[in-house]
């Protein structure tokens, strides 16, 4: 969740000072609770990567999860709570509000983080569907690159011999969903 929580800052808008996705902005809320926390629990520094180019550090020390961590959790939450029971929502939402504000002064500089998280975005993985073939004897399996070519790939080679009929039963299954949802 700490990892989460840093990673989220690619859904925050620094020119609108909004978040794009609540689950995003909640893990970077407990992202902040937990380094709040102190006692050695979670660590977060800029470093250089072995690229040369800026990355993040996180340290989660797991001894202090049950104890640090869950007391820190307990401690916010009953914060939130106190606000809920008093129908106090400006109060609460000043409360979330500042735990979720990504700026550049304090302990860290999150919007340079967010620059960070950034630069270090990776593709989202994909999983592609291997397919069998049948030499000889003998049945090879072919496996393909975790892509959209990959993707693309696996497709075109398992469909070969009934690669037209397959294109007219998607496209009458096509034309029938569209009709069921006027």
């Amino acid at each position: 969740m700490v990892r989460a929580g840093l990673l989220g800052l690619e859904f925050y808008t620094p020119e609108s000072k909004s978040w794009r996705q609540a689950h995003m902005q909640a893990r970077f809320v407990i992202l902040r609770v937990l380094l709040e926390a102190g006692e050695g629990l979670v660590g977060l520094e800029e470093v250089t990567g072995q690229d040369g180019k800026p990355d993040a550090r996180i340290t989660l020390d797991r001894n202090k999860i049950g104890t640090v961590g869950k007391n820190a959790i307990h401690r916010f939450l009953c914060k939130l709570q106190v606000f809920k029971s008093t129908a106090d929502v400006e109060g609460g939402r000043a409360l979330y509000e500042g735990y979720s504000t990504v700026s550049d002064t304090g302990a860290h500089n999150f919007l340079r983080l967010r620059e960070t998280v950034l630069l270090r975005k990776e593709a989202r993985k994909m999983f592609v569907q291997a397919n069998t073939r049948i030499s000889g004897e003998n049945v090879e399996l072919v496996e393909y690159e975790g892509s959209a070519a990959g993707l693309i790939r696996s497709f075109t080679e398992r469909f070969q011999d009934d690669a037209e009929q397959l294109e007219a039963t998607l496209l009458d299954l096509s034309k029938t969903d569209a009709s069921c949802w006027c």
